[in-house]
């Protein structure tokens, strides 16, 4: 499967409350099966999952419209979007119009706390993405050791652009087939270089280090 379409898949089965809430070994077994259960079926508004909750693996809420709008302003929220503008806009493929863009961050907590915490960055990720056009989605997760956050644009894509995004679909599945035979192969992982999250992983502290340099003053 191509990688948005996997992105896609994921954040849907988030969304509805399908995946487990402890992402240890067992519970990303779990939610493998989960995911391949769904796929290709209707995702319901709100589903129960079978795991016990534990503050190892916790999916944030979208927090309420009065606090969204607190975040929205906060200095830091403004900076970081601004700097965020430029890795939302590289993520559509080249030819796209714009459109097929996708930002994947996993950071150590103390990095996502240091820009202000999980709900601040995903909504200096919804205020770029909004401000480049983009109908938004994000998910974010706060683990024991890894903060992850995601933002999407969710936006029908225009015939026009359809050929485009559709070969950099097959060139994004190419890649991670080539990746999945390379695994256990160390010389073969090393010369195929980093990975999609990675890369996005990357842009994103980028622009972190650009938006806490070009406002030092926000961040004390």
């Amino acid at each position: 499967m191509a990688y948005q379409k996997a992105l896609s898949h994921v954040i849907a089965c988030s969304e509805a409350g399908l995946l487990p809430t402890r992402l240890d070994e067992a519970g990303m077994r779990q939610a493998l099966v989960v995911l391949q259960q769904h796929l290709g079926a209707p995702m319901p508004k709100q589903a129960p999952t079978s795991a016990e909750p534990t503050a190892a693996a916790t999916p944030m809420a979208e927090p309420s419209p009065a606090k969204r709008s607190a975040l929205s302003k906060d200095p830091r929220c403004i900076a970081l979007a601004e700097a965020l503008k430029p890795a939302l806009q590289a993520s559509c493929p080249e030819g796209s119009g714009g459109y097929g863009g996708a930002l994947e961050a996993h950071l150590h907590p103390m990095d996502a706390q240091a820009l202000g915490g999980l709900e601040l960055i995903r909504a200096a990720m919804r205020r770029a993405a909004r401000q480049l056009g983009w109908q938004v989605r994000t998910v974010g997760y706060a683990r024991e050791r890894l903060v992850l956050v995601i933002v999407q644009d969710v936006r029908d894509v225009p015939a026009e652009f359809a050929e485009v995004l559709e070969a950099d679909l097959r060139s994004s599945s190419v890649e991670m087939h080539r990746r999945v035979a390379a695994v256990g192969d160390a010389a073969a992982l090393s010369a195929l270089g980093p990975g999609p999250v990675q890369r996005q992983t990357e842009a994103f502290l980028r622009a972190a280090q650009a938006a806490m340099k070009s406002d030092p003053e926000a961040w004390r």
